[in-house]
């Protein structure tokens, strides 16, 4: 018995108690953190994938939802063409007794029905044109032709929308009037008649699938993969499998859609006892769907191999670290009591002073290392507050360059649209004005200009306003001289008057009549920008306040209002503010306050990340 009392734990070398212990503490804490992170990878991994296939498929869905709304734009195009007037009149021509399908009548309808082609390109397939009389005449790549084809007879007849004349998307088809009898799906357009409820026509129009097969093509989520695309009415409009094209969705896919919300979402379900994850994007405009099921086994084999390594890691792990227990624990025994009596009457009121450090070995490194600590730990404080005035700046420029784009759009628009009027010379002034402007803003690298150079932007920006609107604009600017004496953020004032021009539209006379007042007042530069246009209601009042607060960089459009509130917000902080008043046919009123700072600096102080 004495034999064996040698092996109790208490009566053990120090070293190997502390060997044995810490094998033991950080063998169950390699598993703990092995298991764990591969745990923590796995269930990241899914819901990375989960939410990775619905955003694959919502960019997808976005791309099929402009194709479709470009094609639902073809037959639309025909009531608002260059002489729409002429064009319905040859279309109704066709439902007069009188007409017959001369070579003149069918020459003037072709090219008609030849105008909508332009929009699509190679996407439109045919566009067919249903008289009253009960025949049609057929626009292929090919050429035109008269052919007995009744609309009546068609089953997309009992959808015509004869009180609203809206377009309806019908489902997917094999032409047979077109060579190679593809895929299409058509788009129907009833032709408005004078009579209530009544039409004077029907307008087809045929578009390709191959489009939306080339954005499907680029979707590859591995072998067995399916993807499937389908229209508001559930028929499958196009599948990578070929088989199901045009049919109806049935519970044998997958589910019932009247159980699932609209938008985005992936889930795991069993098909034939086979695991797949289910994803899809349900467009909330068009009311189509952009589906895929992948197999389970495609999205686990890099995850089978992390199990693998994390069980080998952790083994190899736990052997080092048995080996390295004993060994550590036998050296460092005798110099950790030191170590420890240190660390008992170390004075932690003054860490900054140096140790006394007699040793070369790791205890004396694991002294100077803890003091390092600290000098570090007060370099880094002062670090991250310079990283956090950075990150204000970057973000300021952000907002920046989120104004120039829009702002190049809606001036290109003007001086395109004044061009298309035939006034040559205003849209040449216009290109002048939006070089000056251009050439100023390319030259602005600071937060803050003198006011006299944003006046003079504001000026050129309105001038080519002025060719958009004509007349119909009239602007009122009341500057106090002294504000000249002060500096202002870059670009600030613009994007307000935009956006008063662009809700600032008179119910009455359909004029715009804007008043933009700066001034200074108690050391802050105040401003109001004044229009006369429909206004807002409480609600809608409340919502756009709600909005500014919450506005992401991301988000598209709407950039105006909320871009200026940010961009105060990040320069000088709750010292900034920015204020709407409205009331519907009244008018809107956006104020804006902020302190003021001599034009002579170059860059604004920002505010106070910490605050």
């Amino acid at each position: 018995m004495r034999k064996w009392r040698r092996f109790k734990m208490r009566n053990l070398p120090l070293f190997a108690k502390i060997s044995l212990v810490f094998s033991l503490v950080v063998t169950c804490f390699i598993l703990l953190i092995g298991l764990s992170s591969y745990s923590v990878y796995r269930n990241s991994m899914e819901t990375q994938v989960g939410d990775f296939v619905p955003q694959v498929l919502e960019q997808v869905g976005a791309r099929i939802d402009g194709y479709v709304d470009e094609l639902l734009m073809v037959p639309q195009s025909i009531f608002y063409m260059p002489g729409e007037s002429d064009a319905l009149g040859v279309l109704r021509a066709a439902n007069d007794p009188a007409v017959t399908r001369s070579l003149e009548y069918t020459l003037d309808l072709h090219a008609v029905l030849n105008r909508l082609n332009f929009r699509t390109g190679e996407n439109l397939q045919s566009i067919t044109f249903y008289s009253l009389a009960g025949d049609a005449y057929l626009l292929t790549k090919g050429g035109g032709m008269w052919v007995e084809r009744n609309y009546k007879d068609q089953p997309w007849y009992g959808e015509l929308d004869t009180e609203y004349y809206a377009p309806t998307v019908w489902g997917t088809y094999q032409d047979e009037t077109v060579t190679g009898r593809p895929y299409v799906f058509s788009i129907v357009q009833p032709v408005q008649s004078a009579k209530r409820h009544r039409i004077d026509g029907v307008i087809q129009v045929s578009g390709s699938i191959e489009a939306i097969s080339a954005m499907i093509r680029k979707v590859n989520f591995g072998a067995g993969s399916i993807v499937y695309v389908l229209d508001h009415r559930n028929h499958i409009v196009f599948s990578t499998n070929p088989s199901v094209i045009g049919q109806a969705w049935n519970r044998s896919y997958g589910f019932d859609w009247g159980e699932r919300p609209v938008g985005a979402d992936s889930f795991e379900l069993e098909l034939e006892d086979k695991p797949y994850l289910f994803s899809y994007n349900w467009s909330s405009d068009s009311g189509w769907k952009v589906v895929s099921l992948i197999p389970s086994e495609n999205l686990s084999k890099g995850i089978y191999r992390i199990k693998f390594w994390t069980y080998a890691v952790v083994a190899s792990g736990i052997l080092i670290v048995f080996g390295l227990a004993l060994a550590i624990a036998y050296g460092f025994t005798k110099p950790l009591r030191k170590l420890s009596d240190r660390i008992k009457h170390l004075d932690l009121q003054h860490l900054d002073k140096p140790p006394d450090v007699d040793r070369l070995d790791e205890v004396g490194h694991l002294s100077n290392s803890f003091q390092n600590m600290i000098k570090r730990m007060n370099g880094l404080f002062g670090e991250i507050t310079h990283e956090k005035v950075l990150k204000q700046e970057a973000e300021i420029k952000a907002l920046q360059s989120q104004i120039n784009p829009h702002f190049i759009h809606n001036a290109l628009e003007t001086i395109r649209m004044t061009y298309k009027s035939g006034r040559h010379e205003n849209g040449e002034q216009g290109l002048v004005s939006l070089g000056h402007v251009l050439r100023y803003q390319a030259a602005q690298e600071q937060d803050a200009i003198p006011f006299s150079a944003e006046l003079e932007f504001l000026n050129k920006f309105l001038s080519l306003q002025k060719l958009r609107y004509g007349d119909r604009l009239s602007v009122d600017l009341e500057v106090d001289p002294e504000v000249e004496k002060h500096s202002i953020p870059y670009m600030i004032l613009q994007p307000l008057v935009e956006n008063a021009l662009k809700y600032g539209v008179s119910s009455f006379d359909h004029s715009i009549a804007l008043t933009v007042r700066i001034g200074v007042e108690d050391g802050f530069i105040t401003g109001d920008v004044i229009d006369e246009g429909k206004g807002m209601s409480p609600e809608r009042l409340e919502q756009v306040i709600a909005e500014m607060g919450a506005f992401s960089g991301n988000r598209q459009g709407g950039i105006g209002l909320a871009n200026v509130y940010q961009r105060l917000q990040l320069l000088f902080g709750p010292s900034a503010e920015l204020h709407i008043e409205s009331h519907q046919e009244v008018g809107t009123i956006v104020s804006f306050r902020f302190p003021v700072r001599p034009h002579n600096k170059g860059k604004l102080k920002h505010a106070n990340p910490n605050r």
